[in-house]
């Protein structure tokens, strides 16, 4: 990519996808605050703020009550649904 005068106005620039994973698997409840077990209402408000914030994808964790990653897709598939009537439209990636 080459940058020239014109290459910060808004017309001239290419698009970009940004993606955001607010809750890795490597930190758990104890390590911060801002790490929760249940996931639910946490993950709804991160995909929101990451929205706002301009993401298009979200990649989606899920944690047992033991604070532990979850490998239940039902879980999953219950995040997936609040998420998808939280910010439609949104690519929304899992992990383990």
């Amino acid at each position: 990519m080459y940058f020239t005068d014109d290459s910060l106005r808004p017309e001239t620039q290419q698009p970009l996808i940004i993606q955001a994973a607010p809750c890795g698997p490597q930190w758990l409840p104890g390590d911060s605050d801002d790490v929760p077990v249940t996931m639910v209402s946490h993950q709804r408000q991160k995909a929101v703020d990451c929205h706002n914030a301009g993401a298009t994808v979200f990649h989606v964790k899920m944690r047992e009550a033991d604070g532990k990653g979850s490998r239940r897709m039902f879980m999953f598939n219950e995040m997936l649904d609040r998420l998808r009537a939280t910010v439609p439209r949104r690519v929304l990636q899992t992990g383990f």
